[in-house]
């Protein structure tokens, strides 16, 4: 098909003489018994192309005079040199005969078939909009047959797709008209050929078509709005509840309509018989972008659902995604230093997923001294806008965790050192 092979084909010894043709300059196979001589069989590149390749005729030794027909005709052989061999160019396809006489020998000949095989066909892909598998049909616009005969080989077919080979069963003739091809997991397009061995042996192949593949792929981006570090905690990103968490369906592919499912706690679908889907769920939305906040601590699974609404609606489920939103927590150092560097200026409490949050600073007299409600405040150690004395004050902390079932409540009391 696209490169030019030497294939040399030894005949039969004739009179006890040593005698040989080859077919040079195109690609050929051979078969040594049809129809009673050897058949060579030539690729043609395209229809009505003009005939390529020469035959080689040796009879072994020198001093021989030629001579050749074809199709029963004989053909004038040129002044030639080389007593040795033969050559001349191959006229089409049919029937060749070759010969050498050299005074006190017999002589010696050889007759062989000449094929010129060309075979075209297409492919075209049916039933697109499927969501499993489509067909790839063949339609045969040329077989190739030679003096009424098609051919003694099996067939040989492959389809190739996406690069990867699918060869087929062999059969006796050109039975494969439409063939199955998985889509199942292409979302991305795809090129699709078929190759073909036909009965005297050469390989052709179609043109390529390409698969606009209709098949989506659910991807899903989360975007935590206040992620926290704990420390101990690895892999998964966190944050504190109330969490606000962006959900995007923008990378998803062959998508035109989304179906997001955000689940309950896993603490609660693990404790708690759940009797079928819409029971697990916090809900569903629709839009392929929305924004939701995750009010009490807790791991919480969110899947997408992408669907192709052209043709046959095909779907496609994400994989799990993990919203996690840590425990509640509170943690209260016990020395601070407001001298204006940048760091630990500020007396400030760890307080993760809490509610209803209070702190107060007391004095060694036990006077009030500050107070807050904000847990993501703190003292920056001034009394009445002046400078506090550096020295002992004590502190007491309360507040509630936003678990849903017993939420833990807080009291820290203590001692803390302000140093300048």
């Amino acid at each position: 098909m696209r490169y030019l092979f030497l294939f040399c084909f030894w005949l039969a010894t004739v009179a006890g003489m040593s005698q040989s043709v080859r077919i040079e300059g195109t690609e050929s196979v051979s078969w040594e018994n049809f129809q009673g001589a050897p058949l060579y069989v030539l690729r043609l590149p395209q229809k009505n192309a003009s005939p390529t390749g020469r035959a080689v005729f040796t009879p072994g030794g020198g001093g021989w005079k030629f001579g050749w027909s074809y199709e029963g005709e004989s053909k004038i052989v040129e002044p030639y040199e080389d007593s040795t061999r033969l050559e001349v160019d191959l006229q089409s396809s049919g029937l060749y005969k070759m010969w050498a006489t050299k005074e006190g020998h017999e002589t010696v000949e050889t007759v062989f078939n000449v094929f010129y095989d060309f075979m075209d066909f297409k492919i075209e892909l049916g039933d697109v909009f499927n969501c499993e598998e489509i067909k790839i049909r063949i339609e045969y616009l040329d077989l190739p047959e030679f003096r009424g005969n098609r051919g003694l080989k099996d067939v040989d077919c492959w389809v190739i797709w996406d690069g990867n080979e699918r060869q087929l069963v062999s059969l006796k003739d050109y039975a494969y008209r439409e063939l199955s091809q998985s889509v199942a997991g292409y979302s991305d397009n795809v090129f699709c050929l078929v190759r073909i061995k036909d009965r005297f042996g050469l390989t052709w192949e179609s043109e390529a078509v390409e698969y606009h593949s209709v098949i989506p792929k659910a991807e899903a981006e989360l975007k935590l709005m206040n992620t926290v570090h704990v420390v101990g905690e690895v892999n998964e990103e966190m944050g504190q509840a109330p969490l606000e968490v962006s959900f995007n369906g923008e990378e998803s592919k062959n998508a035109q309509s989304y179906e997001w499912l955000l689940f309950k706690d896993t603490a609660d679908l693990n404790n708690v018989y759940v009797p079928d889907l819409a029971d697990s769920l916090i809900g569903t939305w629709t839009q392929k972008e929305f924004s939701y906040t995750y009010e009490h601590t807790g791991r919480y699974k969110v899947q997408l659902i992408a669907e192709n609404i052209e043709g046959n609606h095909c779907r496609d489920t994400s994989k799990a995604y993990y919203v996690n939103v840590v425990e509640s927590k509170v943690d209260v150092p016990n020395v601070f230093t407001p001298n204006g560097d940048g760091k630990n200026d500020v007396f400030m409490v760890m307080a993760l997923s809490v509610e209803h949050f209070h702190g107060v600073i007391l004095n060694r007299l036990g006077r009030k001294v500050y107070e807050w409600s904000d847990p993501n405040g703190g003292w920056d150690g001034r009394i009445n806008g002046k400078y506090a004395t550096p020295g002992t004050y004590y502190y007491i902390i309360t507040a509630r965790g936003l678990e849903k079932n017993n939420p833990p409540r807080y009291v820290k009391k203590g001692a803390l050192m302000l140093i300048r």
